[in-house]
């Protein structure tokens, strides 16, 4: 990590809530790292210090000087351009004047109240969605902590200095303690941040989505020194309970159950809440038959040394994806009369989960029923899943020939009628087939990570919904003989290709845009060290791929850059033997991450493609529902993947970014739109709230806008953006401007 670019100090310091913030900084007390006294890191009204504004994830601000009967006076108060339109989804931190965010070029804080930049770490390549906070009792020290490169960095967030002290250097390497050999983990750094308990940062993982990809411990380690406090295995291993769930030694080989998404600390019970993806590989499971916990599991955990408390897996034996991919929230029911701490976690599957936080007792009643099974060659099922009985889904969970979109010409529709007709389609747990299945909701939905906000004080829940259904069609791994990819006239690298790309990007690398990228032009649009990085470690949900170097260099080249030097003394491998598969590979299909969309690159379902549900918890109820956002010419459609948007207030607002690029306020009780603006770019993150001086103030991330993907969709749907931090506020009171 390079040294921090230092600006002169802000000449403007106001001294609102000093008082407030010392005193939530002094509560604490500390002991050792493995049993510290908590330090309950009480947020200050007027901040947002943490990600998804508190521990407990709730992404709701107490403040409510801007509210329903002034939100339409909102203007921007100042914005920052990020340098060489670098890109950010990270929710922003806000601490004692200071805003903290992560962009693809490094750190960056800024004075709250004017924008100005007070200092910048040069670390391209982070892909981050927040940051993680830590401060001494005394408030004299304070650090953050961000995840690049599979190490965990932690810097002073009064100079963005390192902290040499903190690991090897002021990192640590996060690919190690996994019981697997790091250099065959290709990636492992999670994009959401770590949640702080006392003298602890606790961290999840990104993983691999293929089989052979590393486990998703959970891990706690001291803030000061980096030093490895607790683990908690999420594949149980020998004399651990649950172990049992697995094939003996699964625990050596088989992937996933990680904490990719967000997590969530009951500050008072000590409890944290971790919701687990599906084990690997995600759509063919004959590694692992069993359940599989505690993959697609909540589990709470004793947040001082790690041990569970209790687990509900919301989806056995996972083959749709089918993760808990939001942090679960913490409300506090009210049903006859008493009173019930509750923690809820909403899911791909369109379902909200409920359960008392200290028993795991489901708070609605879930109910196991049958479901469709598998006809797939070494394949198992689980004869049934659970279905919460309230409150009712916020998703569709099912799809038809008969629900097409009306925007799709004649002939294209009949054409896709046609396609449905053939592949499997008996409800939202259909397995994965040869002939193609049907998931509704798709891979991607119903909800994903930052879709999810809570009102404390109405114990209401608001969570928006991705709605584009997947196909999921599994396919011999070796490539026949008779593959056009495995012809004798095949170009260079066509076998590599074939083998571990065309499932997803298509046979013509056309790709699934806006969801997977084109690969048509990438060289135009990409360096070849960025897309070599790409294929080696993935990105998003690309796994990374072990590749040797000569079938690295013959995929390069297929994919049009200029053949790269191969190391000399490399094996000159046949690029067919990088495309067989071991024989002893359980592993015998395989499916892309494949969605509904038509030829104008749109979801080829009905609308809307994204909603937005508002919930009464205490009673389990529906409030209501209206779509999230729109697309051009397109009234009520939706938002087109929709990820990290909500944020509630006291102000009975709901306040998100859409991706038409429009700033869009919400009227909690009724969900009409009460106020709208233009942004700059693409937004992508979760928007903050923030007391400083006497102004309240709204951060947007609008910088989700990526040259490359855009050369690949209409402008109307991606038009050039300046990738900003917008900030909003009420007009300043002439003569009290910044």
């Amino acid at each position: 990590m390079q040294q921090p670019i230092h600006l002169p100090p802000s000449p403007h310091r106001k001294k609102i809530s000093q008082l407030a913030r010392a005193t939530a900084l002094t509560a604490a007390v500390f002991g050792s790292a493995a049993c510290s006294t908590f330090n309950a890191h009480e947020p200050s009204k007027l901040d947002w210090p943490d990600y998804l504004g508190g521990p407990d994830s709730s992404q709701y601000s107490p403040l409510d000087q801007v509210n329903r009967a002034n939100v339409g006076s909102l203007v921007i108060a100042w914005s920052y351009d990020f340098p060489d339109n670098a890109q950010s989804i990270g929710n922003p931190l806000v601490i004692g004047e200071r805003l903290y965010v992560p962009s693809s070029a490094g750190v960056t804080a800024l004075d709250a109240v004017t924008g100005r930049e007070l200092w910048r770490v040069h670390a391209p390549g982070i892909t981050m969605r927040g940051l993680t906070s830590w401060a001494s009792p005394d408030g004299k020290s304070r650090r953050l902590f961000y995840h690049r490169n599979d190490r965990l960095y932690a810097i002073d967030s009064a100079t963005g200095a390192a902290i040499p002290k903190f690991g090897d250097g002021g990192s640590i390497d996060l690919k190690l303690g996994l019981g697997r050999d790091p250099a065959k983990i290709p990636r492992i750094e999670p994009r959401s941040p770590g949640r702080i308990f006392g003298n602890l940062i606790i961290v999840g993982s990104t993983g691999g989505m293929e089989w052979d990809g590393p486990p998703g411990h959970i891990r706690a380690y001291d803030v000061l020194s980096g030093k490895l406090i607790w683990k908690f295995h999420t594949i149980p291993q020998p004399g651990e309970v649950n172990y049992e769930d697995w094939p003996k030694d699964a625990w050596k080989t088989v992937g996933g159950a990680n904490n990719w998404s967000e997590m969530t600390i009951d500050v008072a019970n000590e409890i944290l809440f971790v919701p687990l993806g599906s084990a690997r590989y995600n759509f063919y499971g004959a590694n692992r038959p069993g359940n599989n916990l505690y993959a697609n599991s909540l589990v709470a955990l004793d947040a001082r040394t790690g041990r569970r408390l209790w687990h509900f897996q919301t989806v056995h034996h996972d083959l749709w994806d089918y993760d808990l991919p939001q942090a679960p929230k913490l409300l506090t029911l009210t049903q006859g009369g008493r009173r019930t701490e509750a923690v809820m976690v909403a899911g791909k599957t369109g379902f909200i989960y409920t359960f008392e936080r200290r028993t795991g007792r489901p708070v609605f009643p879930i109910e196991e029923k049958p479901v469709p099974q598998t006809d797939v060659p070494g394949e198992w099922t689980s004869p049934t899943q659970p279905f919460p009985s309230a409150p009712p889904p916020f998703a569709r969970q099912h799809f038809d020939g008969n629900e097409l979109s009306p925007y799709l010409p004649k002939g294209e529709h009949t054409a896709l009628q046609e396609m449905l007709a053939g592949m499997r389609n008996e409800g939202m747990f259909t397995p994965p087939s040869l002939q193609g299945t049907i998931t509704m909701p798709g891979t991607s939905g119903g909800t994903n990570w930052g879709n999810g906000a809570v009102d404390p004080r109405t114990g209401r829940f608001f969570v928006v919904s991705i709605e584009v259904p997947g196909i999921l069609r599994l396919q011999n791994t070796p490539l026949k003989d008779d593959s056009p990819f495995m012809t004798a006239d095949a170009p260079p690298g066509a076998a590599v290709y074939g083998t571990n790309c065309a499932n997803c990007h298509g046979a013509e690398r056309q790709g699934q845009p806006p969801a997977i990228a084109s690969l048509t032009d990438i060289a135009k649009s990409r360096s070849v060290d960025e897309v070599r990085e790409i294929i080696q470690r993935g990105r998003a949900t690309m796994p990374g791929f072990n590749l040797k170097e000569k079938a690295l260099a013959d995929l390069l080249s297929y994919l049009g850059f200029a053949p790269p030097a191969v190391p000399a003394g490399t094996p000159d491998m046949a690029e067919a033997d990088e495309a067989k598969t071991d024989p002893n590979d359980p592993i015998k299909y395989k499916s892309g991450y494949n969605f509904l969309f038509s030829k104008m690159r749109l979801p080829a379902n009905a609308p809307p493609w994204a909603t937005v549900t508002a919930y009464d918890m205490n009673a389990g109820t529906l409030l209501w529902q209206v779509p999230f956002g729109e697309l051009p010419m397109m009234k009520g459609a939706g938002s087109i993947f929709p990820r990290g948007t909500l944020l509630a207030t006291a102000g009975g607002l709901l306040i998100a970014a859409n991706q038409d690029r429009t700033l869009r306020v919400w009227d909690m009780d009724t969900g009409k739109v009460i106020f709208t603006t233009p942004l700059p770019s693409v937004p992508g993150g979760v928007p903050a709230a923030y007391m400083a001086g006497d102004r309240q103030f709204i951060a947007v991330p609008v910088a989700s806008y990526d040259p490359a993907l855009a050369k690949s969709v209409s402008k109307a749907l991606m038009p050039e953006g300046r990738n900003s931090i917008v900030v909003y506020a009420l007009p300043a009171p002439a003569g009290k401007q910044p």
